[in-house]
């Protein structure tokens, strides 16, 4: 009984993600004010490399780093709700999602990562204070949510499908 319970709520849940209808095109979605859908698009960032001379020089043996700044101390898109749900089509995997609070100076927003605060949960480096934890939902026909599984405090923020280079930038407003 139990068994046929469960898959009976399996099923309400994929159902009810293909009858969202979120937009059809690949991208990153979110519901402004209940109905709306907004698309978040791409964030653009100039990287630089930090102590590649000295990592090529030793093998490997000294961390590389990243510094990253995306411009505009605010990102375009505006989210009025602390903990927004992300709906997700063809792009990038659900297994390689990041999501971290971008530190904001003077007229933009910056990100640092490092092969010494790389691990097998983080791939990409970034520091363990930045990382906001998430709740990721795969459906049937492919798309995915992802949820912040605590609410996220005013600021910047920025959403990581894999690498920075599949990395999209929103805020978070006051209420």
């Amino acid at each position: 009984m139990n068994y046929l319970a469960v898959v009976f709520l399996l099923l309400q849940v994929g159902q009810s993600a293909q009858t969202l209808k979120i937009p059809g095109a690949p991208g990153i979605y979110f519901k402004q004010d209940g109905d709306k859908w907004v698309g978040i698009p791409k964030a653009a960032a100039e990287a630089r490399a930090k102590g590649m001379g000295l990592f090529v020089e030793t093998g490997g043996y000294t961390n590389l780093g990243m510094d990253a700044v995306l411009r505009g101390a605010k990102s375009a898109i505006r989210i009025n709700t602390q903990k927004p749900i992300f709906y997700v089509r063809e792009i990038g995997h659900a297994k390689d999602v990041t999501l971290i609070q971008l530190t904001q100076k003077g007229k933009s927003r910056t990100f640092r990562t490092s092969s010494g605060d790389e691990t097998i949960e983080n791939k990409q480096g970034f520091k363990k204070t930045v990382i906001r934890k998430t709740a990721v939902t795969e459906y049937p026909d492919g798309t995915y949510t992802i949820t912040p599984e605590q609410d996220l405090k005013p600021g910047e923020y920025l959403l990581v499908l894999g690498d920075a280079a599949t990395s999209f930038d929103f805020g978070i407003d006051p209420k």
